[in-house]
């Protein structure tokens, strides 16, 4: 992989990726200009910075629609035990010692290792938001940070959380540039009050905020919803008025007859979690094929280190269609391209976000894969195999915003994240 840079004050373009290889086929000068893509057929003599990308094929990046980001400092802390000795015994008492400062390390490394398996852009919902976004802004990525909301049905804990949330708000909205947006995050049903909850519902009506929720994880949940409210999460948050096009919504595992009807009427973004899902053994699979029939958008993530254990979309990806053709008992069940799409254009368009193509007119987010890779030889297939057989450690480049993130899969500061991660996790979890 070749790099070139020249003083240019002439130049028409801040960088060029030269020779790049297309998906559909062909080769293309991608011109980029103020975080935008300008054209396909630029002139690296008058670009500020050209990269040469022969032999590396230029992919709209991938989008992890659900994660914990500072949970890799607990990556492999408490695996194979049940959930509720898992949350007891490992993970709460590791995150009661968390400092803002730890979520900062933890979610900037997270960055890292999202970049370095090519996701540009994460929806996030953890603990010391205001850690968060200076991880993300520091990154260079994409995010949507969530004012989280676990009251735990304390009207004070209620009142101070949604006062963090209103103050978080205002921070985001001050940061230049539009890549890190504000979400509102009440947890789920189970340990969010109904008040704060109908808050939730109307103050993101009022100001047009997405709404980032657990829903119909466990079938614990679905039990003592229907226990205490007498029907189904779904049909709870419906009554309390959150669901609208401006609620994503994860897991959705346990879902009754109405709940994917009621979903599409009101245009909730479903986010599918498939490898946390089983690793937690929350039993059930999601009824992906009925949900997107009946129009429902479904999304892909990789939740937290801890019940994962890692970012990688790629693998995410094939984990997905897997789940989806055994359970099911059809190799038809979910395509190789669906699956795809879930990942890049359609999760782009999901979040509002300027991406999701290599073309004129759209965001600079593209990611860079070796296309000699043993895992995409031979090439039968792109799609099938950048879903089945790749993975995030195929990816030799990326650019968010026409900033260049990883080049040669290198990352600027990366060993110095992952020195003092390292540090700070066995802090955490001694014991």
């Amino acid at each position: 992989m070749k790099t070139s840079a020249q003083e240019n004050p002439e130049a028409a373009f801040d960088l060029v990726l030269s020779s790049a290889l297309l998906p559909e086929g062909g080769v293309a000068d991608i011109g980029i200009r103020d975080g935008r893509i300008e054209t396909l057929s630029a002139d690296a003599a008058r670009a500020e910075r050209a990269l040469d990308c022969s032999g590396l094929l230029a992919l709209p990046s991938l989008v992890n629609a659900h994660t914990h980001s500072a949970m890799t400092l607990f990556r492999g802390w408490g695996d194979d035990l049940p959930l509720q000795r898992w949350l007891e015994e490992r993970i709460w008492p590791a995150e009661a010692r968390m400092t803002a400062d730890d979520v900062r390390v933890g979610t900037a490394f997270a960055c890292v290792e999202m970049i370095r398996t090519g996701t540009l852009f994460f929806n996030e919902m953890y603990w010391h938001p205001d850690a968060v976004v200076d991880a993300a802004v520091e990154s260079g990525l994409r995010a949507v940070v969530c004012g989280v909301l676990i009251d735990m049905f304390d009207p004070e804990r209620a009142a101070r959380q949604k006062d963090d949330s209103l103050r978080l708000m205002e921070r985001i909205a001050s940061i230049p540039g539009g890549r890190v947006r504000f979400a509102l995050g009440p947890h789920s049903p189970y340990t969010v009050s109904e008040e704060t909850l109908a808050w939730c519902a109307e103050f993101s009506r009022k100001y047009d905020l997405p709404v980032h929720i657990h829903l119909s994880e466990t079938a614990q949940e679905v039990e003592r919803t229907h226990r205490e409210h007498g029907m189904s999460p779904v049909r709870y948050l419906d009554r309390l008025g959150l669901l609208s096009d401006r609620l994503y919504a994860a897991h959705c595992v346990w879902l009754e007859d109405g709940d994917i009807e009621l979903l599409a009427e009101r245009g909730v973004k479903v986010l599918h979690i498939p490898a946390s899902n089983m690793k937690l053994a929350v039993g059930g699979t999601l009824r992906l094929r009925e949900l997107k029939e009946a129009g429902v958008t479904v999304l892909l993530g990789t939740d937290g280190c801890a019940s994962n254990n890692n970012l990688d979309m790629f693998e995410e990806m094939k984990i997905a269609a897997l789940t989806q053709k055994a359970s099911f008992k059809n190799p038809q069940e979910v395509s190789a391209a669906e699956i795809w799409e879930m990942a890049t254009s359609a999760a782009c368009e999901a979040f509002g976000l300027p991406c999701g193509r290599i073309e004129p007119g759209y965001a600079a987010d593209l990611i860079l894969v070796d296309a000699e890779d043993i895992l995409l030889t031979p090439r039968h297939d792109l799609v099938a195999n950048l879903v089945y057989s790749a993975n995030g450690y195929c990816v030799r480049g990326a650019v968010c915003d026409g900033r260049v993130l990883m080049w040669d899969g290198r990352i600027e500061g990366m060993e110095e994240i992952r020195a003092e991660l390292v540090r700070r996790a066995e802090r955490l979890c001694s014991s």
